[in-house]
């Protein structure tokens, strides 16, 4: 059962500007509800044996308010790329399936799981990180700066705790959009990046 995952991975949500849900319950989203995607770029990691470096995933949910209150749901996009044990082992872990920080993570937050869905995922890095899942959206990022170029960043917020990541770096996603027949459809410009290195 033992798994470790570590990369690079952003998130974007419906809100604007910057989604209230990461600093805690009391946060209130844009229009009462958030939906989200977290795009996950696995540099090194394994799972009981299976190699699972340079896999992509991309959780997608939604929830009726905020993240904190739950009752949310949610499907997770493989990329086409990662082969049938990779596809299996990633679906334990993202979903919670095989213990760590996901399952008391998204056991808290989500009560409806619907079936994964194997699409072509590419998350690229630079100046704007983009995510796209084939035929569902995209999400291009850029980063909040100062006018000496310095990213803005942010931590000690609940969320980030929740998902143990220590620092994140906000940014915009603008003419960013999402479609599914499960979770809705939505346009989001909140973003952040972030690594993150999971395991159990």
């Amino acid at each position: 059962m033992s798994w470790q995952v570590s990369g690079r991975s952003m998130e974007l949500c419906s809100c604007k500007a910057f989604c209230p849900c990461w600093l805690g319950p009391e946060g209130e989203p844009d229009q009462e509800w958030c939906s989200a995607i977290f795009g996950f770029d696995v540099e090194a990691g394994s799972s009981d044996g299976i190699d699972l470096a340079g896999t992509k995933v991309v959780f997608m949910a939604h929830w009726p308010a905020n993240f904190f209150s739950g009752n949310g749901s949610a499907r997770l996009y493989i990329d086409e790329a990662a082969n049938s044990d990779q596809q299996r082992e990633l679906e334990a872990i993202f979903s919670g399936q095989k213990g760590g920080l996901l399952e008391g993570l998204w056991g808290a937050v989500l009560g409806t799981w619907h079936p994964v869905k194997i699409a072509k995922v590419d998350i690229d890095w630079g100046d704007a990180p983009k995510v796209t899942v084939d035929g569902v959206g995209e999400a291009t990022l850029q980063p909040f700066q100062d006018g000496a170029g310095k990213s803005a960043t942010l931590s000690g917020a609940a969320a980030q705790a929740a998902f143990q990541i220590d620092s994140m770096v906000l940014a915009k996603g603008k003419a960013s959009s999402w479609s599914d027949p499960d979770l809705g459809s939505w346009e989001g410009d909140s973003g952040t990046l972030h690594r993150f290195n999971w395991a159990a």
